[in-house]
């Protein structure tokens, strides 16, 4: 069997195509649909037929790869958004069905991606949403979605430092997670894979370094605090800076850190498989 998973985040849409055991092709594009919902409460047309054209590339590549199945899935900017209806109603006409998850499921398919073992315990900074979930081998303890995400914190605050640390210090408290115990923090999301690349000086993406990763408390802050202090326009010459995130990674780099020390770790460990791998194996074991 061959699987075709596609991702509709916030930010960015993406495609996973595996044989159920290993990736066979990944492709990504950064459409920013959260654009503007922070303010509007609706998905704006532009933002709308990026991610469209997006999806549908995606679904025509499955179909030449010949997968036996297609899922899509979307996250928070589609579930929140007053016309998040209207826009999985669109993709309906083209042929493709999408699965609005709700913010607990999304929790959940994160931990099934990253999970290796023992108790551990997961971040997922989304465009407009950020998933914290804690288990182990029998599956999840704790699983709550937030409402705060990298283009939610860009479009409220910018990269108004100070700002962004009261603001996430005091949003992270929400989980209500402080005094469950675990053994390790991963990380998933296209701005924990940008902090883990600029640390490793990647010229082009490699799954095997990224993969894994570990990055200390005090490396994010070298990391959050060198790209903030480097012009915009010179932050394509940052090795490792996906320019689609050049905006919006000081304000996910602060939201990790308040996450790390709301859960009082020093370290992170990057995981390259994420929500994409958890769904499939959630809808696997739904049959």
């Amino acid at each position: 069997m061959k699987y075709a998973v596609v991702d509709i985040g916030s930010n960015s849409v993406r495609l996973l195509i595996t044989d159920g055991e290993r990736s066979l092709l990944r492709r990504l594009e950064i459409t920013r649909l959260s654009q503007g919902l922070n303010s509007s409460g609706v998905l704006c047309e532009e933002a709308m037929q990026r991610t469209r054209a997006a999806i549908l590339s995606f679904d025509k590549i499955a179909k030449e790869n010949k997968c036996d199945e297609f899922y899509a899935f979307a996250t928070e900017a589609v579930r929140s958004a007053k016309n998040g209806s209207d826009f999985a109603g669109m993709l309906k006409k083209d042929g493709v069905d999408i699965d609005v998850i709700a913010g607990e499921v999304e929790a959940k398919i994160g931990f099934m991606g990253a999970y290796t073992s023992g108790r551990v315990a997961l971040a997922d900074i989304g465009g407009a949403s950020t998933e914290l979930a804690i288990g182990d081998d029998k599956g999840l303890i704790f699983g709550k979605s937030l409402k705060v995400g990298c283009v939610r914190l860009k479009e409220s605050f910018g990269e108004n430092v100070q700002k962004l640390r009261e603001y996430c210090s005091e949003k992270v408290k929400e989980y209500g997670a402080a005094g469950i115990k675990f053994d390790k923090l991963y990380s998933i999301g296209g701005s924990a894979s940008t902090l883990a690349s600029v640390d490793a000086e990647l010229e082009e993406y490699d799954e095997k370094t990224l993969h894994h990763r570990v990055l200390s408390a005090v490396r994010i802050e070298n990391i959050v605090d060198m790209i903030h202090n480097t012009p915009m326009e010179k932050r394509h010459l940052i090795k490792g800076l996906e320019d689609g995130r050049k905006d919006i990674i000081v304000g996910s780099g602060i939201l990790l850190l308040c996450i790390m020390e709301y859960l009082g770790v020093n370290e992170v460990i990057n995981s390259e498989t994420s929500n994409i791998e958890g769904y499939l194996k959630y809808r696997l074991a739904q049959k």
